[in-house]
């Protein structure tokens, strides 16, 4: 067998190992698509040399034994590179189905890898929002642990009562509404101090109660739930008898939806509901209780 059908077996095994590696590349597509150009143009002119010797015997009308055997190999080697090049390119055809499926699938799992970037930025976008927001909470936090009656409260009491020269001149009633005035004005900060030291120079007065409520206040505003729950604990212990109390059980309440404590809420809100019937806080409690069941 002569090195064309050699050359066209090479080839149709490369396709073989191809077709089978389930890989095809475009380079693998544009090799094969040579190399059947390559053994077409040898197939055209091993049937051209056959067909000049069919003519030349058949002008001579005398066909030795040497041009016959010549010439049926050579229509032997047509017929089995014909039925080769045939199995070649339906193996072609088959790669190039396998090529453009492959690249559909590739396509496809771009899409869906760019959906998945796209997602994934969205929550990293939405986790960073929270954490900023987490780090901020923080910070507004820690600036309330320790602290004593800073310089701008003095101002603020100074400014309201300027005969005073310092705090510790102040009145319980002076003290309790400058402190009142930075928690109205939203300086929760100033606010905060001026309670503690209001509960600390007057642990006695009427206003105890509404000091400690309106601390809890402070914590809640900022979002510290727990700390607040803590705050408006104390309201409810500490002053059984206080005007407060309804609004500390109704905000503890809401401090322990806020925090995803659904069960102790709805306990809180039922205690306050048992407790107050007929307060405006229990008619508020009873909407929230509908809102959380």
């Amino acid at each position: 067998m002569n090195k064309n059908f050699l050359s066209l077996s090479a080839c149709v095994l490369a396709a073989l190992v191809i077709l089978g590696s389930g890989c095809a590349t475009q380079s693998d597509l544009q090799y094969l698509r040579n190399r059947v150009s390559e053994l077409e143009e040898q197939n055209k002119t091993l049937k051209s040399s056959m067909a000049s010797l069919e003519k030349k015997v058949e002008e001579s009308g005398d066909e030795t034994a040497a041009e016959e055997k010549k010439l049926n190999e050579i229509r032997d080697l047509v017929a089995e590179q014909d039925a080769e090049l045939y199995g070649f390119k339906t193996d072609l055809r088959k790669l190039r189905g396998e090529f453009e499926e492959t690249k559909y699938r590739v396509n496809k799992n771009m899409e869906s890898l760019d959906q998945g970037l796209d997602e994934a930025n969205k929550e990293i976008g939405k986790h960073s929002e929270e954490i900023a927001s987490q780090d901020k909470r923080i910070s507004r936090l820690e600036s309330f642990m320790g602290m004593e009656a800073s310089e701008k409260f003095k101002a603020l009491a100074e400014s309201r009562f300027p005969e005073k020269a310092d705090l510790g001149k102040l009145t319980e009633d002076e003290l309790y509404s400058t402190a009142k005035k930075a928690f109205d004005d939203g300086d929760y900060k100033i606010a905060l101090q001026g309670f503690e030291l209001f509960l600390k120079k007057f642990p006695d007065s009427n206003n105890a109660d509404n000091a400690r409520f309106w601390m809890g206040e402070v914590y809640f505003e900022e979002k510290w739930f727990e700390k607040a729950i803590l705050e408006y604990e104390k309201v409810i212990k500490n002053y059984p008898e206080g005007n407060k109390v309804p609004g500390a059980y109704l905000k503890q309440g809401f401090a322990f939806s806020e925090l995803g404590e659904n069960a102790n809420a709805r306990l809180i809100l039922q205690t306050l509901i048992q407790k107050y019937p007929d307060s405006n806080e229990a008619k508020i409690a009873r909407k929230k209780l509908a809102a959380i069941e």
